[in-house]
């Protein structure tokens, strides 16, 4: 039996790449999942930890939750942590882990349109 599309959809929002191994495309997957989390690590990285905190930057904030386990992980673990000293790269950490946020939406969409137009089961 088919994987109902919105259930592929919220998978793939809360693990980046899980959309699509549900719908069988384990290299796509693997692919995708493995590209945004590289990305948001190295913004993460880049940022010293500070480049996902909600309450000091909202807006970037609307964009990191794009990838929801991640983001939301991190915000828990650094979001609060006061920052002490002048962070030389945190503006790009910021774009980083937004966009990485972003470019899962845009995987979510796909395993979700997969998943709509799928007449068979998983491949």
């Amino acid at each position: 039996m088919p994987i109902p599309a919105p259930l592929v959809a919220l998978a793939g929002w809360v693990v980046p790449g899980l959309g699509h191994w549900l719908l069988g495309r384990r290299a796509k997957a693997a692919y995708l999942g493995g590209l945004i989390l590289a990305a948001f690590a190295l913004g993460l990285l880049l940022g010293q930890g500070h480049s996902v905190a909600s309450a000091k930057f909202p807006y970037y904030w609307i964009g990191q939750m794009g990838a929801a386990a991640p983001a939301l992980l991190s915000n828990v673990l650094f979001g609060a942590a006061p920052q002490g000293h002048t962070i030389d790269r945190l503006e790009l950490g910021l774009v980083f882990t937004t966009v990485a946020g972003i470019m899962n939406v845009v995987a979510m969409v796909d395993a979700y349109t997969i998943a709509r137009t799928r007449k068979d089961g998983p491949a």
